[in-house]
């Protein structure tokens, strides 16, 4: 699961390496960048550890092809067909802010559980109620479209029947 930033670069959740189940925080950025092509493929944020074991030098690249013939074998990559870099400020920012997600989840309380239910596409029990993504999706689009008061209303409300107004009124639920 990898999620866009908006300076264009993939980084995984929570701002961590977008390589299989990795759950160290992305350093490095690796952008394509083919000899005779015009245009890069998009960025993508590793670990520094993903980096070393994934890209390696042109004689390691070749040697692994010629022990595995047919494509078999550990999966890498050509470290000259690659810019291998240091995320620009902005990007860094943006890996940043996604990092202290989690805080900004904790401040909002239950509404925060909300965001990170949807924002990691999980289940997640709140308050004794298990709530999926969908249902989450409709509390944050409900809340979000609330005035203050109306807000204050809607908190003071079990998870229960929170998730069943915002699922009627959001999502055109029926009981």
């Amino acid at each position: 699961m990898e999620k866009t930033l908006p300076s264009g670069l993939a980084a995984g959740p929570l701002g961590r390496c977008v390589a299989s189940f990795c759950s160290a925080p992305a350093n490095t950025v690796v952008t394509f960048s083919p000899r005779g092509m015009a245009a890069r493929l998009g960025p993508r944020a590793y670990c520094n550890a993903h980096v070393e074991l994934l890209f390696v030098d042109d004689e390691t690249y070749e040697a692994r092809h010629r022990a595995h013939p047919g494509g078999l074998g550990p999966r890498v990559f050509q470290r000259s067909m690659y810019e291998i870099r240091e995320p620009s400020d902005a990007e860094a920012a943006e890996l940043a802010h996604e990092r202290a997600a989690g805080e900004r989840w904790a401040a909002e309380g239950r509404v925060g559980s909300y965001r990170r239910i949807v924002e990691l596409h999980s289940v997640t029990t709140i308050d004794g109620l298990l709530v999926d993504a969908w249902t989450a999706g409709a509390c944050v689009a409900l809340y979000d479209a609330l005035n203050e008061a109306n807000r204050e209303r809607w908190l003071a409300m079990p998870v229960a029947q929170q998730c069943e107004v915002a699922v009627r009124l959001v999502m055109g639920g029926r009981s």
